[in-house]
């Protein structure tokens, strides 16, 4: 689905819906993490309607090949001091598609250290092994 409040004539962002819900990836992340990290999740919003309006969705913005290598799945850079990750998938600088993520604690070095993670990170890897065709 395409997410009309954030994206815009630079990017346009997506999000897919979550099994069994009636939310997006995305609404499902903000749900689980406004309490404790409200202006993480503040910040994000702010950079995708930056991306979508503004910027576009330059390389800077993201850790690169947190998938198979060209793959497009990549972690929404956090700063030094803040704990979300949230993984998409990036085609160009054009097209965002925003998964799922969570608390990336500073103890821990690779998504796979996280259960959570790593499920969200495997999720848009298996996202992309679906035929076009069935979609």
């Amino acid at each position: 689905m395409k997410l009309k409040n954030i994206s815009g004539n630079r990017t346009s962002i997506y999000s897919v819906y979550s099994y069994n819900e009636n939310n997006t990836l995305l609404d499902v992340f903000i749900k689980e993490n406004i309490i404790l990290f409200k202006s993480e999740i503040s910040d994000i919003i702010l950079r995708l309607k930056a991306m979508g309006n503004k910027t576009s969705a330059r390389e800077f913005y993201f850790k690169l090949d947190e998938g198979v290598p060209s793959d497009g799945v990549c972690a929404l850079y956090d700063n030094p001091n803040k704990k979300l990750r949230l993984y998409c998938i990036k085609y160009g600088s054009v097209l965002l598609i925003v998964g799922g993520g969570g608390e990336k604690p500073k103890t821990i070095r690779r998504l796979q250290e996280s259960p959570k993670l790593t499920r969200e990170n495997y999720l848009l890897r298996e996202l992309l092994k679906i035929p076009k065709s069935s979609c």
